[in-house]
């Protein structure tokens, strides 16, 4: 069956001060034009009531729609929010199921036999492209953009067309082999993901600890603080790839909705593996190791933290250097800096710090990580004693190891190796067969 289009004619009903239908409280009636191949394959009356509302003292817009074709009611639901509304202007329907059905109805036999059903287009398609297409749909507001907020996929090549202005925008219109992309795809997505999501987790304290957070008000805020702000990647792209494929289950819906049988080339609906920065992790932890330990006042170096644990995706670098009292501390922290730069070279935020020890094995702070550091230079330093001793941040109420760590590390990587725990093979391979 050929595609529909609808070519609106709107009308503004009432007059008032303000002349924008879009901020006015006022009421529209549109009359439309059903196309199917060309052909006038219907009429459609339909009116949009606009008006203001006050909720928590802020205004809100709120706008009903009656949609008539032929005297019968098929549509109510429909929110679109209409850009430019008061000059005529071509849209692609995007929720015409009922108009489709009832068009199939009256050329369906008297016999009675259903009406056949036309096969499946097969289409190959890039499951990126289509995601990028709708996303950045639903990421231009028309009322702000003079832009064409459309795009359109090629019914023969199966990509993505998209017009660069309103001039050829007009012009791919008219073209029966380009099917538009509804703009609001991805609307509502996220209405009880939450709930979903949490459910798919294992059982344990992570688990219970989200499902308290989504409970009453700001919970979408809480639940972001603990996903993006806790310092767990694993669950940040546990997130990341629950969204990814409630879109993918949109577009496959909306592509069986339009006769499409699509061809990916792949499973689009396996989940992809964990990025594997390990190994980057802990080649920058060789570097600084190899260059730091030439420093004179340098007495040991030793890996903490989750990098020497089989972590999948540690959280950053944590290592212990055991310093002289009157070692000046300006080429480590550019040693740190450096390290520090190759860590967030890996992405999802990994991080970098050198703690630091006495040699009588008490905790003194860590490296500082600016390049200019003193005191009075930056308010958000939480420094207690800061140019005491240069690129030394001594936040003793933030940070403080054990005793017991800083006098038996897990793992001691110069100036001799020391085991004290089971460590991964990576670790073995990748760092302290070099040392």
């Amino acid at each position: 069956m050929e595609k529909l289009s609808i070519r609106w004619k709107i009308k503004r009903l009432d007059e008032g001060e303000e002349p924008d239908p879009r901020f006015a409280e006022c009421l529209l009636e549109i009359e439309g034009r059903i196309e199917c191949g060309g052909e006038t394959a219907g009429m459609v009356d339909a009116h949009y009531l606009w008006d203001n509302y006050f909720v928590g003292g802020k205004q809100r817009r709120s706008k009903r729609r009656v949609t008539v074709i032929d005297g019968e009611i098929i549509d109510d639901s429909d929110e679109r929010l209409l850009a430019n509304a008061d000059d005529p202007f071509l849209i692609d329907c995007e929720r015409w199921d009922l108009v489709r059905r009832r068009m199939l109805d009256e050329e369906a036999p008297q016999s009675g036999e259903p009406a056949m059903k036309p096969p499946p287009r097969n289409l190959r398609l890039d499951i990126l492209e289509l995601e990028s297409a709708f996303e950045s749909l639903a990421a231009v507001d028309p009322s702000l953009s003079d832009e064409p907020c459309i795009s359109f996929l090629n019914l023969t090549t199966g990509k993505i067309v998209t017009p660069e202005d309103e001039e050829e925008s007009e012009a791919l219109w008219g073209d029966k082999n380009l099917l538009v992309l509804p703009a609001h795809l991805f609307e509502d997505l996220s209405y009880g993901s939450l709930e979903e999501f949490v459910d798919s987790l294992p059982t344990g304290p992570q688990r219970t600890e989200l499902a308290r957070a989504i409970r009453g008000r700001g919970a979408f805020r809480r639940f972001k603080d603990i996903v993006f702000g806790g310092g767990n990647v694993e669950l940040k792209h546990r997130w990341s790839w629950f969204e990814t494929r409630r879109k993918r289950e949109r577009i496959v819906q909306w592509l069986r909705d339009e006769n499409i049988e699509s061809e990916w080339g792949r499973d689009i609906f396996e989940a992809p593996p964990l990025p594997d920065k390990r190994g980057d992790l802990l080649r920058a932890v060789l570097a600084f190791v190899k260059d730091s330990r030439h420093l004179p006042g340098v007495r040991r170096i030793a890996l903490l933290g989750s990098l020497a644990t089989p972590k999948a995706i540690p959280k950053d670098i944590d290592l212990l250097v055991e310093v002289a009292d009157d070692l000046p501390l300006d080429k480590l922290a550019r040693l740190k800096r450096r390290l520090l730069g190759k860590t967030m070279q890996t992405g999802d935020g990994c991080g970098a710090d050198v703690f630091l020890c006495n040699p009588q094995g008490e905790y003194i702070g860590r490296i500082c990580s600016w390049k200019t550091c003193g005191p009075g230079i930056r308010k958000s330093c939480q420094t207690q004693h800061c140019g005491r001793r240069e690129y030394l941040s001594d936040d003793l109420q933030n940070v403080h190891l054990d005793a017991a760590l800083v006098a038996e590390p897990p793992l001691e990587l110069w100036p001799e190796i020391i085991v004290r725990a089971e460590i991964p093979d990576d670790v073995r391979d990748e760092l302290v067969i070099h040392l």
